[in-house]
Parts: C-alpha cells; sequence; structure tokens
C-alpha cells in the first residue's frame, strides 16, 4: 500500500482517534493549530503550500517499536521493551500524491539534531514486516530547516528518494564518524537535560519515555548507518559481515544513558524554604 493510502488511514484526536493527533490538509492544519506551531516551522508549511496547495500532514502518529526486528534484537536496548502502545511518536509528516506517484517527508523540529531523530523515526517505521515497509523508497527523512525543507520539496517527483536523502546525508556528515560525534552529543544532551528536568516533574511518565525513545533512535541510527555502508564493509571489515555487525553493536553502545530506573530513582527537587 502506498505511504498516502496508509496516512489517510490514522484517525486523529479530532475524531476520537488515538493514531495521531492531526490528520488532513495542512492548511486547515495551519489554521486550526496556528498557535500551537513554532513561527519558523509555521512559515515554512506557508511556503510547501505555495508549491502544493493540497499538501496533508499528519502530526504526531504513533509508532510501536518492533522488538523482534532483528537490529533491534542486536541492538539489545532493553528499556525501549519497557514502554507501553506505541511509543515512537513521528512529529510530522507532510504527504504528497501526483497522479498515481506517492511521496512523504518526515520533519523533526528538534533544532540541533532533527536530522538524525528524523533518520532513526525513519528507520524504525521502514524495518521489515512493519506497516511502511514497502514505502521505504517513498519517504524522506529530515529536519525543520527551512531551506532542506524547500529543497527536498522542489525534488520529491523528480529525484528518487533515496538518492535525495544521500545527498543530505554528504551534506551534513562528511563521514561515518561525524555522524557518530554528532548523535553522541544528542545522546549526552538529553541526559543532562533529564538530571536536570525530570526531578522537577510530579509525574516523570511521558519524560521518561520520550528520553528512552531518543536514545533509542540515535542508537538505532548508529546501528543501521554503519550496517549500510558498503565502503566500511569492505575497506575496514573485509567484506566479513559478522565484524560490521558487532561493530555496528558496538558503536550503538557508545550512547550514553540514563537507565528506566536511573530516571525514576533521581531524587525529587525540594521547595525552596
Amino acid at each position: 500500500m502506498a505511504i498516502c493510502a496508509i496516512l489517510g488511514q490514522k484517525v486523529d484526536s479530532r475524531k476520537d482517534g488515538d493514531d495521531c493527533l492531526f490528520n488532513g490538509y495542512l492548511e486547515d492544519y495551519l489554521s486550526l493549530r496556528e498557535n500551537e506551531i513554532d513561527d519558523d516551522l509555521k512559515e515554512s508549511f506557508e511556503k510547501v503550500l505555495e508549491v502544493e496547495p493540497d499538501t496533508k500532514i499528519c502530526v504526531d502518529l504513533h509508532c510501536a517499536v518492533n522488538i523482534e526486528a532483528i537490529s533491534n534484537q542486536i541492538i539489545r536496548y532493553k528499556d525501549i521493551c519497557k514502554l507501553n502502545g506505541k511509543p515512537l511518536v513521528i512529529p510530522y509528516i507532510l504527504y504528497f500524491q501526483h497522479d498515481d506517484e506517492h511521496r512523504a517527508i518526515i520533519i523533526c523540529d528538534c533544532k540541533q539534531y532533527g536530522y538524525i531523530y528524523a533518520k532513526g523515526l525513519y528507520y524504525c517505521m521502514t524495518e521489515p514486516a512493519g506497516e511502511f515497509i514497502d514505502c521505504k523508497n517513498e519517504i524522506v527523512a529530515i529536519s525543520s530547516n527551512q531551506e532542506t525543507i524547500l529543497k527536498v520539496l522542489n525534488q520529491l517527483f523528480t529525484v528518487k528518494a533515496g538518492s535525495i536523502q544521500r545527498n543530505i546525508n554528504h551534506e551534513l556528515f562528511h563521514n561515518y564518524e561525524e555522524l557518530k560525534t554528532a548523535s553522541k552529543e544528542a545522546a549526552n544532551a538529553l541526559k543532562l537535560e533529564a538530571m536536570e528536568k525530570l526531578p522537577e516533574l510530579e509525574d516523570r511518565t511521558n519524560a521518561i519515555y520520550h528520553y528512552v525513545t531518543n536514545w533509542f533512535l540515535l542508537k538505532k541510527v548508529l546501528y543501521v548507518q554503519y550496517m549500510v555502508n558498503k565502503n566500511i564493509l569492505s575497506s575496514i571489515h573485509e567484506n566479513n559481515i559478522k565484524k560490521q555487525r558487532n561493530q555496528a553493536k558496538l558503536n550503538s553502545e557508545e550512547i550514553d544513558i540514563l537507565s528506566f530506573s536511573e530516571m525514576w530513582r533521581l531524587p525529587k527537587q525540594e521547595p525552596i524554604a
């Protein structure tokens, strides 16, 4: 099933559904939720509408984690298995249809590391046996940078999604080590934020879900991005896929986290007298 057909079936909160917050025309979303959208992102979406007036958007789409997927078995991040329901949340998916051609753009609005998280969500969405596996060549994952959004939009139906994605990869990261460094920085930023914010919260559940899923996405990106690199396979591992897989696992383990139990045990902040 094409990406637009799958997304079109998602029921949003306006219809008492729990698949996503909003699913419908981007123009309607901007008019209904304009006060909830970051100004820069709102401007980007308005520019998208100028090019594609019939653009649709799915906001905060909830997805399950496929624990049985081989990559997830190898990564073995046990805390992700402790989360109930569909813990992965995809902030924005713009989707488009030109005749029989379907395309979608995953957008993460995290200012500094949005692209890495978007790639992680893409990898999770398109895993074997997953709902979107047959759509992987119709989806591009990006950050909320306006220039990137408009550039991808301009190429969406003329350049293959895989080519667009590879070009963005190369623009942002010259090699795998640069990606790994950025991913580790993102993980450390999450850890510092969690240590600061969790003690202030009466109910930590949603925040802990947020941190666990984001650390999982970072691990996922480091693992998968290493495994799909054929140059690394040949030049570093002498075409030995087992060695490459083992190193990919070790790379994912370099993501520094707080464990599920550590986050629950962080001492509550005492009120100032």
